[in-house]
């Protein structure tokens, strides 16, 4: 998530291994989608056929395994007995109710008679299946309880959830001006729908365990009224329209942590424009945003050449940037979320959510308290492209950044220990940042741009703590780092 009016608000205020039988995919097939079937979406858009279910190997299973934790900042929203491996969603959406089924592979990460999922209480649940029989359930708040009998450890099941409702936002623990609107499903004046969910909200559109721990293979299914589009992380697989509706599926071939995953609707239309080097990269924009279209793809191509080159291979198989309402910008996972206002400036926002592909989609904090080692790498790696492309520097660069860093330490608490209800302060950007510009200062800037390649490689499509960061950076040294990232992450004041 990009920092730039977050910065100055608050400154000005004050001076974020398994198979499992039965569970189903997106099918591949471009075949013509027509008729509906029982027990799918239902009245107002009813859910295309699907055809015979795809079965996702083991293998590809494997991929979506985790170990997922409970929150120490959000507990909330985290359901460290499921450990959900594969996520298909069919949603349809008429402009006023969402309907959806949600099937869901997963394990039992821990002994347990009930599970539970995060879903809105906005949302209804009509039916709850588990391994093919109807399961006793009730909603609490934003939860599904669901009485499942004995699962054993590593237990392998599948869930298939029906609902509807009207979605609602979620407020944000935050005090960033650019998250006022709230968290999760949104839908904008003209009838467009987009979701920023960080620290989460995905809760707020299916059912989720809605936490970074619990990475997850995903594939959807998004029915809307004709004249627009339902778009999606990953790769757009099928799409048909009829005068009734237009179906896109998607298909994910990476884990994603759910407050990663996004959901735009609305008149878009894709434009697609390679790089120097051959990547393809799709701009998906309403027609009232052509304008701010070549300007996008200009500066989506240099950040990603750029990266590329600093950051190591790009660890996604596709890349996209969505043009939505709100005045946020968010890196959604292969498919980056700009709003309007972000997009009319791109140079240093794209580069920043594009970073983050690296450093916090492909590898991402088990927990909330990691925040740093998202928004510390996008920094840092955003100042180094600023001054090595020779851009403006955001606030006049890392030597400037201390006042910024002091003023958010005192209001919003050290960056590894912040206060959970001042989410993504600039606390958790701008002295993580400094800190490793400190570490390339110990081990040397040659030693260093190697470990800023090799971290995202060695970790790719996993989870990792601020222990699993030092012991790695110590080994990869020889350097001890205990104190360092003690003063930078724990102290009310910013170090010297």
């Amino acid at each position: 998530m990009w920092s730039h009016w977050r910065v100055r608000w608050l400154v000005a205020v004050a001076c974020t291994a398994f198979a499992v039988s039965g569970c189903t995919s997106a099918p591949t097939s471009t075949s013509s989608e027509a008729g509906s079937r029982t027990g799918a979406i239902g009245s107002a858009l009813s859910a295309p056929r699907a055809g015979k279910p795809v079965v996702p190997s083991a293998t590809r299973l494997r991929a979506g395994s985790s170990q997922p934790v409970e929150d120490p900042y959000y507990p909330q929203t985290s359901n460290p007995e499921v450990d959900v491996l594969h996520y298909f969603l069919d949603l349809a959406w008429d402009g006023t109710t969402l309907r959806g089924v949600t099937t869901i592979s997963a394990r039992a990460a821990e002994t347990t008679n009930r599970v539970r999922l995060d879903l809105s209480s906005a949302l209804h649940v009509s039916q709850v299946v588990l391994d093919g029989r109807p399961l006793h359930y009730r909603q609490a708040g934003n939860g599904l309880l669901m009485d499942t009998g004995r699962l054993q450890r590593n237990t392998a099941y599948t869930l298939r959830i029906t609902y509807a409702g009207t979605p609602q936002a979620t407020p944000a623990p935050s005090r960033r001006a650019d998250l006022a609107e709230g968290l999760g499903w949104v839908v904008d004046p003209d009838g467009s729908v987009h979701t920023f969910q960080e620290p989460y909200g995905a809760f707020t559109w299916y059912p989720v365990n809605d936490h970074p721990s619990d990475k997850a293979l995903y594939d959807a299914r998004i029915t809307t009224k004709p004249g627009t589009v339902g778009i999606f992380n990953g790769t757009l697989v099928a799409r048909h329209t009829t005068p009734e509706r237009t179906v896109t599926r998607w298909h994910l071939d990476q884990p994603a942590a759910s407050y990663l995953t996004t959901i735009a609707i609305g008149p878009y239309t894709d434009h697609v424009a390679t790089t120097p080097s051959g990547m393809r990269i799709s701009y998906w924009i309403e027609p009232r945003d052509r304008r701010l279209l070549s300007d996008l793809q200009r500066e989506g191509s240099r950040a990603y050449e750029w990266l590329v080159a600093h950051a190591g291979p790009y660890p996604f198989s596709t890349l996209g940037v969505v043009v939505v309402g709100g005045t946020s910008a968010m890196e959604t996972q292969t498919l980056m979320t700009l709003s309007r206002a972000a997009a009319r400036r791109p140079d240093a926002v794209i580069e920043h959510e594009m970073s983050h592909q690296w450093y916090g989609d492909s590898v991402t904090p088990t927990d909330w308290q990691g925040l740093w080692l998202n928004e510390g790498w996008a920094m840092y790696m955003q100042q180094w492209y600023e001054a090595d492309t020779g851009r403006a520097q955001y606030d006049g660069g890392m030597s400037q950044w201390r006042q910024y860093d002091m003023v958010s330490r005192r209001r919003s608490g050290p960056p590894g220990n912040y206060d959970p209800g001042s989410f993504a302060d600039t606390n958790v950007y701008l002295g993580p940042a400094m800190m490793l510009d400190r570490i390339r200062q110990r081990v040397g800037t040659r030693e260093f741009y190697r470990l800023v390649r090799q971290w995202p490689a060695e970790h790719a499509n996993g989870s990792v703590d601020r222990a699993e960061f030092r012991t790695w950076l110590e080994r990869k040294t020889g350097k001890g780092f205990s104190r360092l990232l003690h003063r930078w992450l724990d102290s009310q004041r910013t170090p010297r």
